[in-house]
């Protein structure tokens, strides 16, 4: 999660940090993927739209990193998909359990359960992007 500590009391609020984290990350690399599919879509350069993207208040390194490969159609696994969407499901339980709505980050639990009935489960899980193409290449 990055190289700073942070205490959090209770054993098992670490593992509850975590879920969020990735249940943030996943939504967002949802978001990503359905606004590089649209720019090109439009006849917009995705690549354009990673730099516009670098320079402004929504800068992420995921996208900067993630973003040129994803273009190419290419998913060098970091994170696998299948573990992505894994991380979204218990997090959509915990929230569940504390009677907390996350309408976002159920929809994109689905994007990422479309890439995975795909074959994409060993995939990085920026693979998500190919649940929004009209052709999945499986």
């Amino acid at each position: 999660m990055g190289k700073s500590r942070f205490y959090l009391g209770e054993v098992g609020n670490g593992a509850a940090m975590k879920l969020v984290v990735n249940m943030i990350m996943g939504s967002m690399m949802a978001s990503f993927s359905e606004g590089l599919v649209l720019t090109e879509k439009i006849g917009l350069d995705p690549k354009v739209l990673v730099e516009v993207i670098s320079q402004g208040a929504i800068s992420s390194p995921m996208y900067s990193l993630k973003g040129p490969s994803m273009i190419k159609s290419l998913y060098p696994t970091a994170f696998p998909l299948k573990h992505q969407q894994k991380d979204m499901r218990l997090a959509l339980g915990l929230a569940e359990s504390v009677s907390q709505s996350t309408p976002l980050a159920a929809a994109a639990n689905e994007l990422y359960k479309v890439a995975k009935s795909h074959g994409l489960s060993d995939e990085d899980f920026s693979a998500v992007i190919e649940a929004l193409k009209p052709k999945l290449k499986c």
